[in-house]
């Protein structure tokens, strides 16, 4: 069970409120030559020089791009992808999001606009499964690579496998 403070639930269920949950992405690869860091929201200010807005949090700057968040229906036929579309994509991250041949790491977190430094509920190890990259914008689409999709037992223990558990004594 997840534990939330009562400050980001009432953010989340108040009809009205001052608080804002803002999303922040992690996303690590070796060929992207450093860690992409995301965010929601827009509020700090983190380059004067080339006016770059986001979020400080934990003393790392997470650049503001306007993105959706697509959550995995509930169903035994849904899959487990949940996709962000990401708007406004710079030039610089889509050769790099097409590049990659193995799947780059993307770490999600949710805190709030007035707390960014304190984690409010963390998604870890997600895996970025694909990035369908067009003109304005990029959908990210991650999963988990879970034990649950794996079956069990992984094998048959028939005698021709197994010969010592069907001999007899």
């Amino acid at each position: 069970m997840r534990t939330v403070s009562e400050k980001f639930r009432h953010a989340m269920f108040d009809q009205q409120t001052d608080e804002l949950p803002v999303l922040l992405l992690t996303i690590a690869h070796p060929d992207l030559g450093s860690i992409w860091r995301l965010s929601s929201d827009n509020a700090d200010l983190l380059d004067a020089e080339e006016q770059l807005r986001g979020t400080i949090s934990r003393g790392q700057n997470y650049y503001f791009f306007p993105m959706d968040v697509s959550l995995p229906e509930d169903g035994e036929d849904a899959s487990n992808v949940i996709q962000i579309t990401l708007d406004n994509v710079t030039r610089e991250i889509t050769p790099l999001l097409k590049s990659t041949v193995t799947p780059a790491s993307v770490t999600i977190e949710i805190v709030l606009a007035s707390a960014p430094d304190e984690v409010e509920i963390e998604f870890p190890d997600f895996e970025l499964a694909s990035a369908d990259v067009d003109a304005g914008s990029v959908v990210l689409s991650l999963t988990v690579d879970t034990m649950a999709s794996e079956p069990f037992p992984a094998d048959n223990f028939t005698p021709s496998s197994f010969g010592g558990l069907w001999a007899s004594t």
